[in-house]
């Protein structure tokens, strides 16, 4: 074989592949791994003589780790000194090939899987989940309650013990701004979050708009509920304006720029030192792994970056999202919402202080309102490309949770931090775990409201005895043996599947009368709504299309029908306004 116009150049010596040959196409062999038998006989090329000299000249003898030599380019053995060059005229290379691999895998140990974290992800933070509680919850099962991530989690130290994070819910102008003078005027990082009416339109009172303002520090969490304001009330109290227009303190969130859209439209809220968590993510994420490529300003989901920087999933029931929120706020709403504006505060110091170590260390990105493109490390600087200006990525492949479940999850996570209901009397609710304790402060108004109150606490009044439950109606009773019996073949939980047995087989039962049957007080009847549809999606389940049309889709906002989870259901009526429009 002649090599002579073969130049220094072209070939790249490795010590386990041999040399290397750019623009060199031949086909020698069928392309085999056989780099991975590092302890096995080294193997000449298939027809090559054993006259012909070493691509790269005479080998020393090398360990039995480097004795196979594969140019990567070509699919080409390299010789080892002292090896026979050829095989024998009618041996089978892949015989031999095959014998390489069971001598290999006859000595060779299977690679352990990567053992689940025993320590939770370092924050800087005070307030850190303790390694038992991380532990616990990533040996619980997928799905269970146990296993999600949440504000109630986090834990710090005082001298009178464990400190959990306090939540205060207000529901009034003048509880805003005491809440937000006692506890968040000297903060410089807050998580910000907004929730909304489903069926919310622009042209739709603010209320509608911005139901609920979320803002959280590292020790405690403030739920604004501008729904619930007294009517006479104005939305926006001044230190609130204050802090979201201050400059100096910077306001974190994913989609947040959104949110502030809302704000200023709504509110008249000129929000400034915003902040877009998925700048974060992308640059820390792909600058460790060198895919520089895919650090850009697209947004990536809130579930998403605390999976990934948490390594816990973020719970998001699925009727919770979509609930009404100019109501009163559930339990379960407010777990939600508190949960992602702390997520928020998390990510920005976890984020941040993997930045900081990576080597060289990225600038921190810009805030969002500045609309400045993205640094890296050593002064390059990314285009300044548009930021996708799609509405927040929806989250498919939603974890479904039985309401019970949820109510496990919220009994499971011990509820310790307080959830203070502020009000104008310094009357307020205290809620630990899944009780609810109506007691007068007789503390001074200027003091904390957020008082834990624990089974062995004295209250003013005593506890109500519960009523015995009701007897359950014969038709759930029937809808539940059905749903057991159905759930063995279905992807669709029972709880979904008894739904939408009750509305199918009886058809004087529509998703209002369906939520008074199956809990007291009622369930919302838009979870009944996503029960039925889930069910028939999942389970491929039969249904009347006219009834599916006009008693459960209609029940949905139109901006929910263009979810991935109703477009085919909302696709199959629309013959239906095709005949009714003859």
């Amino acid at each position: 074989m002649d090599t002579s116009d073969r130049t220094p150049q072209k070939g790249v010596w490795h010590i386990s592949r041999g040399f290397v040959f750019a623009n060199d196409n031949r086909v020698a062999y069928p392309r085999l791994p056989l780099a991975r038998y590092h302890s096995a006989p080294a193997l000449a090329t298939q027809g090559a003589s054993s006259s012909e000299p070493p691509l790269g000249g005479p080998l020393r003898e090398t360990t039995s780790e480097t004795q196979l030599g594969v140019g990567a380019g070509d699919g080409r053995q390299v010789p080892v000194a002292g090896r026979s060059n050829s095989v024998e005229q009618g041996s089978s290379a892949v015989g031999q090939l095959e014998t390489v691999e069971g001598a290999v895998a006859a000595g060779a140990e299977k690679p352990k899987e990567d053992a689940p974290p025993s320590k939770a992800p370092f924050t800087p933070l005070d307030f850190k989940i303790p390694d038992n509680v991380f532990q616990a919850a990533k040996k619980a099962p997928e799905g269970d309650p146990k296993s999600f991530w949440s504000y109630s989690l986090y834990q710090g130290s005082s001298e009178a013990g464990p400190e959990k994070i306090k939540v205060h819910y207000c529901k009034s102008k003048h509880t805003t701004e005491r809440v937000l003078q006692q506890y968040f005027m000297n903060e410089k990082i807050l998580g910000l979050d907004l929730e909304w009416a489903g069926d919310a339109k622009k042209t739709h009172s603010a209320r509608r708009n911005v139901s609920l303002i979320q803002l959280a520090s590292a020790t405690r969490i403030a739920l604004f509920h501008l729904a619930m304001y007294p009517k006479d009330d104005e939305l926006v109290a001044p230190s609130l304006k204050k802090i979201l227009e201050d400059p100096d303190v910077t306001k974190a969130g994913v989609w947040i720029k959104g949110d502030c859209t809302r704000l200023r439209t709504y509110l008249g809220i000129e929000t400034r030192s915003i902040f877009e968590l998925s700048h974060l993510y992308r640059l820390v994420k792909y600058s460790s792994t060198g895919e520089l490529d895919l650090i850009n300003k697209k947004y990536v989901n809130m579930a998403r970056q605390v999976e990934d920087v948490l390594q816990l999933p973020l719970f998001k029931g699925l009727d919770v999202r979509a609930s009404d929120w100019s109501r009163a706020l559930s339990m379960e709403q407010i777990t939600y919402s508190a949960s992602d504006a702390y997520a928020a505060v998390q990510l920005y110091h976890v984020l941040d202080h993997q930045r900081q170590n990576l080597d060289p260390a990225p600038p921190l990105p810009y805030h969002a309102d500045l609309n400045r493109p993205i640094r890296l490390a050593d002064k390059v600087i990314l285009p300044n490309e548009a930021e996708d200006a799609e509405e927040e990525p929806e989250l498919k492949n939603e974890t479904a949770v039985d309401p019970t479940a949820i109510a496990n999850y919220l009994n499971s996570t011990e509820m310790k931090s307080s959830v203070s209901v502020e009000e104008e009397d310094s009357e307020h609710l205290a809620i630990t775990k899944d009780k609810v304790t109506e007691s007068i402060a007789t503390a001074d108004t200027s003091s904390t409201v957020a008082t834990a109150v624990n089974s062995t606490a004295t209250t003013t009044t005593k506890k109500p005895k519960k009523d015995p439950p009701l007897p359950k109606d014969p038709r759930v009773i029937e809808a539940e043996v059905w749903a057991k019996q159905r759930c063995a073949t279905s992807k669709a939980p029972a709880y979904m599947l008894r739904a939408y047995y009750l509305w199918y087989k009886h058809d004087g039962l529509g998703p209002q009368e369906i939520a008074a049957l199956l809990r007291e007080p009622p369930l919302a009847t838009l979870t009944v709504v996503q029960y039925i549809t889930e069910a028939i999606r999942l389970g491929t389940l039969v249904y009347d299309k006219r009834r599916l049309r006009d008693e459960i889709l209609a029940k949905l906002p139109a901006s929910e029908l263009k979810q991935w989870r109703f477009r085919g259901l909302a696709k199959a009526c629309e013959d239906l306004d095709e005949e009714d429009a003859k």
